[in-house]
């Protein structure tokens, strides 16, 4: 039999009022559903809490020794909603990106500075998303097993072809048929990444995605600056400042690829929906502000 402490509130009420009727009208119920959590209540524990006659109900002996421990469970468990309720808002946060976390520390800097009531810690990713502890938020490219995860779809991110802006390896391709004759790497956003397609209007072309393929953006930028190599499918967020730096450039930039999504994934907070709730909608704003290049 399970353990319900709303009986013990009804038991408590009961001793107080000494009716099943006015405990009923107290706590929105019916006087048959009263009377059937008491019998719940005496039943789990093994005795009767109240002698009962056509006219009055009162504590029995041991239902004196209940009611003062009922009260001193009771008064401790408000006092561990009221704790929850008034602590601080606490959260880990993090990406198993290096790029994206770089933003997201300038991010929560910010927060925690207009926020005081607010614990945020950017950690390091754990590399199995497939349980979730209540504190924990991740800005993640794949989406969770965890059964209770929470996913909320960020803005896409657009994926380009690079190349080094002087170590262009001859030509450029024109077309992506040209790759084929290149030293050509591939940017893997998942293990089960398995093709690659390029658009033009209504003009398509299947890469023949043969070759080296890497998840590591280090390593991937590192290839096409040290050996010359282009790159396919990184995101466009990965490669802004060495654009700028005049290190890499995009090429067949007329040709799209199919956009990455990132998530904000995490586990329901029942005691801050609206903390939560106000972080969420920030990092939403700030990744389309600083992230998404349109």
């Amino acid at each position: 039999m399970k353990f319900y402490l709303k009986d013990f509130w009804i038991f408590i009420s009961i001793a107080e009022t000494k009716s099943l009727s006015k405990t009923a009208s107290q706590m929105g119920m019916s006087v048959s559903s009263i009377s059937k959590r008491l019998t719940r209540l005496e039943s789990y524990l093994q005795m009767t809490l109240f002698e009962r006659t056509t006219r009055s109900i009162k504590l029995s002996p041991m239902g004196e020794v209940a009611y003062e421990k009922s009260l001193h469970i009771t008064e401790e468990f408000q006092r561990f909603i009221d704790d929850l309720k008034s602590a601080k808002f606490t959260l880990k946060i993090s990406t198993p990106r290096q790029y994206i976390e770089s933003y997201l520390i300038d991010w929560c800097y910010e927060y925690c500075r207009n926020k005081r009531d607010m614990d945020i810690s950017v950690v390091e990713s754990k590399k199995n998303m497939d349980s979730l502890d209540i504190d924990e938020l991740f800005i993640t490219s794949r989406k969770s097993g965890y059964p209770m995860a929470i996913h909320r779809q960020l803005h896409p991110v657009r994926r380009v072809v690079c190349c080094s802006a002087d170590k262009t390896n001859g030509k450029d391709p024109l077309v992506p048929n040209d790759l084929s004759i290149k030293s050509t790497i591939y940017f893997i956003s998942s293990d089960d990444e398995s093709e690659m397609i390029l658009r033009n209007g209504t003009s398509s072309y299947k890469l023949g995605n043969k070759g080296l393929h890497l998840s590591s953006v280090k390593e991937s930028l590192k290839m096409v600056i040290e050996k010359g190599c282009i790159l396919v499918g990184i995101p466009e967020i990965y490669i802004r400042e060495l654009v700028k730096e005049r290190k890499i450039r995009v090429i067949l930039d007329d040709w799209k690829m199919k956009d990455l999504h990132y998530y904000l994934v995490w586990k329901d907070r029942p005691y801050f929906k609206k903390e939560l709730s106000d972080f969420l909608s920030y990092i939403e704003g700030q990744w389309r502000e600083k992230v998404v290049m349109h």
